[in-house]
């Protein structure tokens, strides 16, 4: 039953995070955050568009890539930090060199930061529980063999 919870909720929560955490990422170099620029309630407006843009946009970029790599961590097990971060560093790494050769390095060193935010945010949701449900509902307890020298001697 956990399994099946951890599947249906669990998983979808870290994905639509680590997508803010992604978007946050993207847009945190190129955005004006100053105090005159948030005193304006229509670029706030114009800010909260344009973050909740580009978390759809970040979605929409890693959903195949994210869900290949969820269910080889469920069936593999993979709950290590280390391989989610690699996986978010090739993932940003791909998305950084799939345009046009000529984009300016702040946007491809952004872009690789966006994978590397959204594997760790979705780590901690929910990756570093991959496969432990899985293991304990098919661990079970071996038979213990009954040997004749192992019972006790009738008289």
């Amino acid at each position: 039953m956990s399994t099946v919870l951890r599947i249906l909720f669990l998983i979808p929560i870290g994905f639509i995070l680590a997508c803010c955490a992604g978007a946050f990422a993207l847009l945190w170099p190129f955005v004006d955050l100053s105090r005159e620029a948030l005193a304006d309630p229509a670029r706030v407006l114009d800010l909260a568009i344009l973050f909740t843009a580009q978390a759809a946009q970040v979605g929409v970029t890693a959903l195949v890539p994210f869900l290949i790599f969820m269910v080889l961590s469920e069936a593999l097990r993979l709950r290590s930090i280390l391989i989610n971060l690699v996986a978010g560093l090739a993932g940003g790494a791909l998305a950084a060199h799939a345009g046009a050769a000529s984009i300016d390095m702040r946007v491809q060193t952004a872009t690789i930061v966006a994978g590397l935010a959204f594997a760790l945010t979705y780590w901690v949701v929910a990756g570093h529980r991959a496969g432990r449900t899985r293991r304990a509902a098919t661990q079970v307890a071996p038979p213990s063999p009954s040997s004749p020298s192992a019972s006790p001697a009738k008289d």
